[in-house]
């Protein structure tokens, strides 16, 4: 089930319990997000939502937000996007390969987004423009989250849809040759470049001019983000077992 909400023009209230039918009876949540106002109004949410049992962990870091989520299993992820510190692509994506995958609420900067459409259509069960956000809006988007249905705010799937964002690029730009496609899956895998120089049997040199052809070609700025938008643009598989994509030297 799709539930969509159209721009909203005011502030919208919080509902009191009684407007729902039942409360939900509780939910583990982790929060990763390094803005206060964004926040304060989850958390206004989630007490209300969820009076008689929330576990919540906070986080402002994308690598420790999923090190919470790994070591909590929680039912529900709320993030921000873009985070200061870390990739909400990263967390996102790899929050949901675990066996024990939580909702995923995303709350996005239009203007500032890194994120591909295709990335937030795929891994996000819910998605809201952090400039709509409000108690309200919060509130709804937890709560239909939370229900196992899709919560989409049609400014951001708009903004997103027609290339609102400097990492949209035209598909075209993003072709890769064959070569470049074999260090790009050796990457994700989590090779070194001397790694990639030995399997490739082609020298060093080589292997970082492909690298550096690649982190241009993604919009990467280092060879983790590569690695987990090659995965989202289906460019590159995931790496086989459950290890997580690692940067190397």
């Amino acid at each position: 089930m799709l539930l969509c909400t159209p721009p909203l023009q005011a502030s919208t209230p919080v509902p009191n319990r009684s407007q729902w039918a039942e409360p939900f009876a509780g939910i583990s949540m982790v929060v990763v997000c390094d803005r206060q106002d964004i926040l304060s109004l989850v958390l206004i949410g989630s007490v209300v939502l969820f009076p008689q049992a929330l576990n919540l962990e906070l986080s402002t870091c994308a690598t420790h937000g999923l090190a919470l989520v790994r070591a909590r299993q929680p039912q529900l992820l709320v993030c921000i996007e873009p985070l200061a510190e870390g990739d909400t692509l990263a967390l996102v994506s790899q929050a949901k390969r675990l066996p024990a995958a939580p909702k995923i609420l995303l709350i996005r900067n239009s203007t500032d987004s890194q994120l591909f459409p295709v990335t937030v259509e795929t891994y996000c069960d819910g998605i809201l423009g952090a400039d709509a956000a409000d108690a309200g809006t919060v509130f709804q988007a937890l709560r239909i989250v939370a229900g196992g249905d899709t919560y989409r705010d049609y400014p951001v799937t708009t903004a997103s849809s027609q290339g609102g964002n400097g990492f949209n690029r035209p598909q075209g730009d993003r072709k890769l040759t064959a070569r470049e496609r074999q260090v790009l899956e050796l990457i994700v895998r989590g090779c070194s470049n001397q790694e990639i120089s030995r399997q490739l049997h082609v020298g060093p040199s080589t292997v970082k001019t492909h690298v550096s052809r690649l982190l241009d070609k993604l919009d990467a700025r280092d060879r983790t983000q590569a690695a987990v938008r090659a995965i989202a643009l289906g460019l590159a598989p995931w790496p086989p077992g459950e290890q997580t994509v690692r940067p190397a030297p």
